[in-house]
């Protein structure tokens, strides 16, 4: 089985770091798509990956030329969804008949709406996902696979990734339609070899909403603040304003008859204390873009769609998306 990680950056190095090291037993050939600094590093060290005290190395082919590898089996694309419209042409050259293309990211997907069985509400907008539509024309719909991730990484120094304490390291894969096809099957049984915890779901729009909630209840205070999620356990009036963005995100959820098993007085604990910074937080210090449109225009769109009131969400998705515009990260505003 052919593969590549197609940016291979906090979450990307973690995959990449493991397919690489034990990929080869499993019948995985892996290589990665990385740029900058990460690049340099990966094709002068390898890749590294450290889960608490233990430590995973191997060498890897990676480029920043995703056209010089020739079309693959997979494709795991772990780019931020702020990016990915740009990447549409490389991915392109990566694909053939029978490729299958996993995008393994953060917040609502630019795929969300294919094959959903939306039970008669109204569809929300979600173009801005896919501009212009460039990543359905690249890609297909057809080849599309969901992948829900539980596990938060960092990159500690170009080539080493960290992996943060208390996260499960799963990635759950899922087709649009919910059903469990053989092309599910076949990547999960190789992954599973190669050391990687892939189960399978049928309701992969179900796992989706579960993160995103957790995170949209985080990720924009961390953003704002400029600190770890710990950050809420120390401010009341914060982890009050998390509950609520919570709070928010499941009820927009439920009106789509995706309901979770999440309660907002209960999720963090009594003081939440972890030094894990948001993948937002970590964006906006290495001046990238944001997953803003991802993680929290989208559930405004759901949110609109719907009919249900967001006050919370609004008010502090306005206040990033200014930062984000501040510095360059994020579009104009268009009057």
């Amino acid at each position: 089985m052919r593969v590549v990680v197609f940016g291979a950056g906090a979450v990307g190095g973690h995959l990449a770091a493991r397919l690489a090291a034990h990929g080869p037993a499993a019948g995985i050939e892996v290589a990665a798509v990385a740029r900058g600094p990460q690049l340099a590093a990966m094709t002068q060290r390898g890749i590294t990956l450290w889960i608490g005290e233990e430590r995973t190395s191997a060498p890897i082919h990676a480029t920043d030329r995703p056209e010089t590898l020739g079309h693959q089996d997979v494709v795991l694309v772990t780019m931020k969804s702020s990016v990915l419209p740009g990447a549409a042409q490389p991915l392109r050259t990566l694909i053939g008949p029978e490729t299958t293309v996993i995008f393994a990211m953060n917040g609502i997907p630019w795929w969300y709406l294919h094959r959903l069985k939306d039970g008669g509400m109204p569809r929300p907008d979600l173009s801005h996902l896919d501009p212009g539509g460039v990543l359905e024309r690249a890609v297909g719909l057809e080849r599309v696979v969901g992948c829900m991730i539980n596990s938060a990484n960092a990159i500690a120094e170009p080539g080493v990734i960290r992996n943060s304490p208390g996260t499960r390291n799963r990635f759950t894969l899922g087709e649009p339609d919910g059903t469990i096809s053989r092309r599910l099957q076949t990547i999960s049984q190789a992954f599973e070899r190669a050391g990687i915890p892939t189960p399978l779901t049928a309701t992969i729009r179900v796992d989706i909403w579960d993160k995103l909630v957790r995170n949209l209840s985080t990720s924009p205070i961390c953003a704002l603040t400029g600190e770890p999620i710990g950050v809420l356990g120390r401010h009341p009036e914060l982890f009050a304003l998390s509950k609520a963005l919570m709070r928010e995100g499941l009820a927009v959820c439920a009106a789509y008859g995706i309901h979770i098993d999440l309660d907002p007085e209960r999720a963090y604990g009594a003081r939440p204390s972890s030094t894990h910074k948001s993948s937002m937080l970590q964006d906006f210090e290495r001046d990238r873009p944001p997953e803003i449109d991802g993680l929290l225009t989208a559930v405004q769109a759901f949110a609109r769609a719907a009919g249900i009131a967001t006050p919370h969400l609004d008010a502090i998705t306005a206040l990033v998306i200014e930062k984000a515009r501040r510095m360059g990260l994020y579009p104009p505003a268009v009057w």
